[in-house]
């Protein structure tokens, strides 16, 4: 056995128990490898405790060939384990509800004891839900805060960019083994998670691929592993809603976007605010209200919108100019940028996710100073 040395916790993982299964297991047979033991002895005993699909999986996965598998393609795709046991297990995912006994990682476990926030949203998020993610991110980032997200298309991607464009590392939690690219298309921004210090975390073993329910279960570990949620654009029906309930189950603040009026993309978003979720349109909004602002200049110089013009798009430069002028109403702001009305919508509100501007009674706007 010693080809699996130290894979018996990765054995029981692969039969991809309920946490709380796992639990009720380890406390009648011991550790993973007494389990292992008792399970080549007496199969059957494991009858009394497990259904007879977790017992199928177990045996499939039991015999040297398919754990010295497993460990060549850890060792191939340089997969770690990180079991609950050990030090660097990342405490605050100890007591929450259906806490991982495993989780498997790539790169660099130090950015787990960086200050978190977790960023969700939809995978077919709109144009200005992405920039204003993207945007807010960078700003978090650039105050050194870790954000935490699913790797997803859509928000989850846009929330990765931006924290890496803010120089911090980000943590993408997958909903399947890290040897599976998911999906294909944010294989760049994978590998740029992991050459920025960045990690990338799975409770699945290498060769489990994607699954409708792993990615609603694996939200637990997002909001767990961060000391907020901040909810960008969801629909009422979506993954990302469960996110808010998993972080309300773990008394987590939940930040939303306030978004679009009216706009079906933010279905979600506005009924969490009508029920009293924590209304933000900056970075500094988010900071100040977990007590972050440890560096409350660099938040103020990042809101200044004198600086880092050669950043905006041509557009919000458009906005910005027009407001150097004093504050101006929406059919105003029309007549001197010449935008249609959705799209100066979308960049009034990337504007004022980033601080740069504010909102005033009767539909005006103003630099925000």
């Amino acid at each position: 056995m010693n080809a699996v040395k130290d894979l018996y916790d990765v054995w029981l993982a692969s039969a991809c128990m309920p946490p709380d299964t796992l639990k009720t297991l380890l406390s009648v047979y011991g550790d993973p490898l007494s389990c292992y033991e008792a399970f080549l002895r007496d199969r059957t005993s494991f009858h009394t405790v497990l259904s007879p699909r977790f017992c199928s999986l177990l045996e499939e996965n039991s015999s040297v060939e398919f754990l010295s598998g497993i460990r060549a393609t850890m060792e191939k795709h340089s997969i770690h384990v990180l079991r609950f046991s050990d030090p660097a297990f990342p405490d605050a995912l100890k007591n929450i509800q259906d806490s991982p006994a495993v989780l498997f990682y790539q790169g660099s476990l130090d950015c787990l004891t960086n200050k978190a926030l977790a960023m969700v949203g939809s995978r077919a998020a709109s144009y200005s839900g992405q920039r204003a993610a993207e945007r807010l991110a960078e700003k978090l980032s650039r105050q050194n805060i870790t954000i935490i997200s699913g790797l997803a298309s859509g928000i989850d991607a846009c929330a990765h960019k931006g924290c890496i464009q803010g120089g911090s590392p980000t943590i993408a939690v997958t909903g399947c083994g890290l040897d599976t690219i998911y999906p294909r298309d944010n294989e760049p921004l994978r590998n740029s998670i992991l050459d920025k210090n960045g990690l990338i975390l799975s409770e699945y073993i290498p060769g489990v691929k994607p699954a409708g329910w792993h990615f609603p279960f694996r939200n637990r570990i997002i909001t767990g592993l961060a000391s907020a949620l901040i909810l960008m654009e969801a629909r009422l029906r979506s993954g990302s809603m469960t996110s808010v309930h998993h972080a309300l189950d773990q008394g987590k603040d939940v930040f939303v976007y306030p978004g679009e009026p009216n706009s079906q993309y933010y279905e979600g978003n506005h009924q969490l605010l009508r029920e009293g979720g924590i209304y933000f349109t900056s970075a500094e909004d988010i900071l100040a209200d977990m007590d972050w602002l440890d560096n409350p200049p660099a938040v103020r110089q990042n809101s200044d919108c004198s600086t880092e013009k050669s950043s905006f798009s041509p557009e919000e430069a458009a906005v910005l100019s027009a407001l150097d002028k004093g504050k101006m109403s929406f059919e105003q702001l029309l007549s001197s940028t010449g935008s249609d009305p959705s799209a100066l919508m979308s960049v009034l509100t990337i504007l004022q996710i980033n601080g740069r501007i504010e909102a005033l009674p009767g539909k005006q706007y103003q630099l925000k100073h």
